[in-house]
């Protein structure tokens, strides 16, 4: 089953940016606020490659103008969700394609990436129009997280 996928797999952040930027734009899984961290969000400023942190979204990473952004990618995130699944180590989301492309969910991924820099993201793209899926994974304690930030059941 899995030659019926064309397969992109635990995309990289870098890899996500270069794909956004390639697009032209930058652009929350769901619309809800998240607690910064001022210390962490000065400590990701100075430091190129971070240590493993505690699990936060750092809101402040991102621009004023790329939080609207996201915003909006986040609402049509929702919108084009069909289902989600439970993984060992976090949650699958089935995602229409003809309601949030390919190049609009690594948009997402890239600012997703700046503000949670503890996930790993993986989309999986099946063929003839089929479904995109979303997976985000982390280290121990990430589902605990998705699942209080992210309104997860």
């Amino acid at each position: 089953m899995r030659d019926q996928h064309a397969r992109i797999t635990r995309l990289s952040t870098a890899t996500a940016l270069v794909m956004a930027l390639a697009l032209g734009a930058f652009g929350s899984l769901f619309a809800r606020p998240r607690q910064t961290d001022p210390a962490a969000a000065a400590n990701q400023k100075g430091n190129a490659t971070m240590e493993e942190t505690g699990f936060y979204c750092n809101i402040n990473a991102l621009t004023k103008a790329e939080r609207e952004r996201h915003k909006q990618l986040t609402g049509k995130l929702n919108e084009a969700k069909l289902e989600s699944t439970e993984l060992p180590d976090g949650f699958a989301f089935r995602l229409q394609s003809a309601k949030l492309s390919l190049p609009e969910l690594a948009e997402w991924i890239s600012a997703e990436s700046k503000c949670c820099p503890f996930f790993d993201f993986e989309i999986e793209l099946e063929r003839n129009n089929g479904p995109l899926w979303l997976k985000l994974r982390g280290r121990d304690g990430v589902k605990q997280f998705m699942r209080s930030e992210l309104s997860i059941h």
